[in-house]
């Protein structure tokens, strides 16, 4: 655990320090979501796994698949107030 420290540019760019790109597993190039809550807290989650192994049981004639699209409508499902504890 740490804290660790960067400044944001004129363009809203940062760098990852890399005790946190160590710690998320990021390699270059790779990619991350950052997640918002209702206290105003933030994570930044590192997307290292895809849902390209889904094609080996599915096949390759699939409709298109967009992985965010899924993970936005699964967060927002899950942080919806009237959400009761059995719905998935």
């Amino acid at each position: 655990m740490g804290r660790f420290d960067a400044k944001t540019s004129l363009k809203g760019q940062t760098t990852i320090p890399v005790e946190v790109r160590r710690a998320l597993g990021l390699q270059p190039g790779g990619r991350v979501q950052f997640i918002t809550d209702e206290t105003g807290g933030v994570r930044l989650i590192a997307k290292t796994t895809t849902m390209r192994h889904l094609k080996k049981i599915f096949g390759p004639n699939q409709a298109a698949f967009n992985e965010d699209e899924a993970i936005a409508e699964t967060v927002r499902r899950r942080t919806d107030p009237n959400r009761t504890e059995l719905d998935p």
